[in-house]
């Protein structure tokens, strides 16, 4: 009975941690997306963002992988500082919903421009990276 006892402690053990997600260096990955969006480092992004990522603004602007980066290139859109706290983190598999709250300002097409919002970004776990898939504000 031990036995029994035993071997279905470590079956339902081993389903419950092989539903969660590695999230080690996920808050490596939140630090550095922020830091690359300010440093408008092209190549940290191609390699954070999703190929299919939804970058919704909390003006209801959206942008594919492809907008973001050119309007941080071509600057039509700066960021100058952005200073997140995050309030919660839901998994799911390789899949991670992280809310939070923000303080960022910003330049758009040469109007400097601060804002608080709440945000959720959902980053997925794919060949061992963490890329961030969607992500929408609203103002605070």
């Amino acid at each position: 009975m031990k036995a029994l006892v035993t071997i279905l402690f470590l079956f339902v053990s081993g389903s419950l941690f092989a539903q969660k997600a590695d999230t080690k260096g996920l808050d490596k990955a939140i630090g550095d997306f922020d830091k690359a969006l300010i440093a408008r480092d092209s190549v940290a992004l191609k390699r954070l963002l999703s190929d299919n990522i939804l970058y919704g603004h909390s003006n209801g602007w959206i942008e594919t992988k492809k907008e973001l980066i050119a309007d941080l290139y071509n600057g039509k859109l700066t960021y100058t500082s952005i200073t997140p706290k995050i309030d919660s983190k839901t998994t799911e598999g390789n899949t991670v919903a992280v809310r939070s709250y923000a303080e960022i300002d910003c330049v758009m097409d040469g109007k400097p421009l601060s804002f608080k919002l709440k945000v959720l970004q959902v980053w997925a776990k794919k060949n061992g990276n963490w890329e961030l898939f969607a992500r929408q504000s609203v103002k605070m």
